[in-house]
């Protein structure tokens, strides 16, 4: 459920091209630092949740931010 939320979030905004894997990181999605920083911000916008700097890196996956999400009890916006 936050796979997808994310994949959207990810080719639309940030305009990640082609398939996104959930077991891809953030480097091979071509994220630089200053794109995860706005990600983060986007995250705790839209669903109430902050991921601190660690847990948000090039070498996190997009499932780990996915089950982040999940652990700390998101709800993705109607």
């Amino acid at each position: 459920m936050f796979v997808d939320y994310l994949r959207t979030i990810l080719s639309t905004v940030y305009r990640v091209s082609g398939t996104i894997e959930p077991t891809m990181t953030f480097e091979e999605l071509a994220l630089d630092s200053l794109s995860l920083a706005e990600l983060g911000a986007q995250l705790e916008d839209d669903l109430g949740v902050t991921i601190d700097e660690e847990s948000l890196s090039a070498e996190t996956t997009v499932a780990e931010v996915a089950a982040i999400l999940e652990a700390q009890g998101a709800v993705l916006p109607a």
